[in-house]
């Protein structure tokens, strides 16, 4: 028996808060990234609803379409990843082209929504 084509399969993921170093311009920062299916996605925007408290990826780049190292040698360390070319600003603030976004692979987040804040146990 075959799955109907319009049917979504769920996989479980994992989030990694300020994980993945960058610099964007000239400035250095820390993006979120999400593990699913095996592939790391970093988010570079969130649509947020304040009333719910909750967000969603609205924006992702693929890690493995960029230049980037693995940081995970040193367990205590903040990031998990760095990427090795400096991100345009146009990328967080709407303004990209679709060249640029078709150059950094950049698509639409996953259905994933998480609370505004992360939970600390």
């Amino acid at each position: 028996m075959t799955a109907p084509k319009n049917e979504m399969k769920l996989s479980t993921f994992t989030f990694h808060e300020q994980a993945v170093h960058v610099t964007v311009g000239d400035k250095l920062g820390a993006l979120d990234a999400i593990e699913l299916g095996g592939e790391i996605l970093v988010v570079l925007t969130w649509l947020g609803n304040q009333g719910e408290g909750l967000r969603k990826p609205e924006y992702v780049l693929p890690l493995s379409a960029v230049r980037h190292q693995d940081l995970s040698a040193d367990p205590t360390g903040p990031c998990k990843w760095a990427i090795n070319v400096a991100l345009p600003r146009s990328l967080f603030d709407g303004t990209a082209s679709r060249q640029v976004r078709r150059q950094f692979v950049v698509r639409s987040g996953p259905p994933l929504t998480l609370p505004m804040k992360p939970v600390r146990h």
